[in-house]
Order: structure tokens, then sequence, then C-alpha cells
């Protein structure tokens, strides 16, 4: 059981760091080289919810896989550096609902009224708020896969 806990916990992983990776280091830049924003915006907002929707499943997958190791695995008694990445799990989950609830919604507002201006400014909220997240996640995987150094 300890396998399939681990694995749903690393795709989880693999997919929500992965994408912020890939959103916030190839794709905004090249959107930004190549297109203005009447058109980048929209883009992504549409990156971002079909992205978003699988963030969802990667966050609920991380969270049940890593108390299902936690408890049923170890029965609550780990090293200090798990309790850490929990820690990190948590407030980028909480980050990312924010993101998700705020001004991701705000964007998507702005765009249906044809406030470019207001799209854009809730965009770089979330985007700075992916850098935390991108961050935390970084540290996070370099705590496990280190455990600890």
């Amino acid at each position: 059981m300890y396998g399939i806990a681990l694995t749903l916990h690393l795709l989880g992983t693999v997919v929500w760091v992965g994408g912020m990776f890939f959103a916030h280091m190839a794709l905004r830049p090249t959107a930004e080289a190549l297109f203005e924003p009447p058109q980048r915006l929209p883009l992504m907002y549409g990156v971002l919810t079909r992205f978003f929707r699988w963030v969802w499943l990667a966050v609920i997958a991380i969270l049940l896989s890593g108390y299902w190791i936690f408890f049923g695995v170890y029965a609550g008694h780990t090293a200090l550096y798990v309790h850490v990445m929990q820690a990190i799990g948590w407030l980028m989950a909480a980050l990312f609902a924010y993101i998700y609830f705020v001004p991701y919604r705000r964007m998507g507002r702005a765009l249906d009224a044809g406030e470019l201006p207001g799209a854009g400014a809730s965009l770089r909220v979330i985007r700075r708020i992916i850098l935390v997240n991108l961050t935390l996640g970084m540290l996070a995987v370099v705590l496990g896969a280190g455990r600890p150094f």
C-alpha cells in the first residue's frame, strides 16, 4: 500500500510543481513576447482554467496520500523534515485556494467585462503567488528527496 500512496503523492507533486514551473518559466515569458494583452490575457486565463482543474486533483492526491503515508506507514511518528513538508503543503494549498477564489475569479470577471487592465492586474497577482508556491514546492521536493540531505 505504501507504493500506491507514494506514487499518488509523487504524481500529484509532478503535476502541480511541474505545471507551475512550466507556466512561470516557459509559457508566461513566451506569451508576453509574442502576444499583446488582448490575446495574451484570454490565453493565460484559458491555460489557468485547464491547469487549475488538475491542480485541485493534485492537491487532493498529495494531501490524502501524504496523510496515508504519515499515519498508515509511520503511525504519525516521523522526522522533523516530514512535518516541515506537511506545513509547506498546507501553506501551498492555502495559497492556491486564495489564487483560485480571489484573483483568478477576478480575472475572469474582468475579461468578461472587457476590462483588460483589471485582468492584467489579477494575472500579476496570480503570477507572484505562483512564484512563491513554486519556490515552496521545490523546497518540499528537496526535503522529500534529500530526507534531509
